[in-house]
């Protein structure tokens, strides 16, 4: 079986959803994988689940165990990299393979990509415009959309025991409060449902939340992820208030999957992503429609069991099928 290596980014316990789901995914799939943090401790190497090694010192491990084990498994490395800057580094791996997983359009990576496009072997991305965009700039190279899942473990999809108490409905907002986030819709939203509660709970990200002088806004900041479920529980109605920009125009949004499967509704802005799927999620292309879609929400919540069976049909072992497909094709 095939040994996967994760470049030195940011350290396991601070990375994002979609690379942490995917190393543990390959793990389960029988892959050896290496996720490098950018540490360099006393201990090289953990073993946090069958299968899956933080690499806490980096240099020792690539000089010595990394060969070591090469030769023992006699099989295939490859390196999935989601940070276009590190195309120069990758070389030390003596890779067979090289996926570079495009994740944001944001402007600063942009400028990196031509390089990592030229040392990748094939690309995966997350979003149909990142998508159609790669396929025109670069026509010869194997890009494949693989777009972010849902995580089963986190239990969503499983009916909850737990009662929805209080007298007030609540519409929450579970992800990093960050430049992306429109404030002004929120304050809207707190103006038009006074007697609801908005909860949003994430990390600020590139800003300071400053709503909290509204008195129905409660802003409970990061919360461990496996905590999430219980909130998620307890609200009626559950939002995507992105501004539309260039990056939320690229985005894919991992929340939307969570909130689909507890079967609660989803009312979002107008990004293109959660548009192909408005079956399951309710568009609000303005404030006044975007206010509208969740009133009638809060009055009709709608069918929970088809938005569970969409993400329950959209899971991270699905994205990881996907992209062991691909996998197999560059070994052959």
């Amino acid at each position: 079986m095939n040994i996967l290596i994760y470049p030195p980014t940011i350290d396991w316990g601070f990375m994002k959803q979609r690379p942490q789901q995917l190393m543990q995914n390959f793990a389960k799939q029988g892959y050896t994988v290496f996720y490098c943090n950018k540490t360099q401790q006393d201990r090289e190497i953990e073993e946090i689940a069958p299968n899956l090694y933080l690499v806490h010192h980096h240099d020792n491990w690539l000089n010595y165990t990394l060969p070591k084990v090469r030769k023992e498994k006699d099989c295939k490395v490859g390196v999935w990299c989601s940070w276009a800057m590190l195309a120069k580094e990758l070389k030390v791996y003596k890779a067979d393979w090289i996926i570079y997983d495009c994740v944001d359009e944001f402007a600063d990576w942009v400028k990196y990509e031509k390089e990592m496009m030229e040392v990748a072997d094939a690309v995966t991305c997350t979003a149909e415009r990142l998508y159609l965009r790669l396929k025109k700039e670069y026509p010869h190279k194997r890009i494949d959309l693989i777009r972010n899942g849902y995580d089963e473990s986190m239990g969503l999809h499983i009916p909850s025991k737990q009662s929805v108490t209080g007298e007030k409905k609540i519409i929450g907002y579970i992800g990093a409060w960050a430049p992306w986030v429109d404030d002004n819709l929120i304050k809207r939203l707190a103006r038009a449902f006074k007697d609801c509660e908005i909860k949003i709970i994430g990390i600020e990200f590139g800003r300071k939340f400053t709503l909290d002088h509204l008195p129905n806004i409660t802003f409970l900041g990061h919360l461990p992820h496996h905590q999430l479920a219980s909130y998620l529980n307890q609200m009626a109605v559950c939002i995507i208030p992105f501004k539309i920009t260039p990056v939320t125009l690229a985005t894919n949004p991992v929340k939307m999957y969570e909130y689909l499967a507890t079967g609660k509704p989803v009312v979002s802005t107008a990004l293109p992503e959660c548009l192909l799927v408005k079956e399951f999620v309710d568009i609000g292309r303005s404030y006044p429609e975007f206010i509208s879609k969740v009133q009638s929400r809060l009055e009709n919540p709608g069918d929970s069991s088809i938005r569970k069976n969409f993400a329950l049909s959209n899971t991270w072992s699905h994205r990881v099928k996907q992209a062991i497909s691909l996998i197999n094709s560059l070994n052959k």
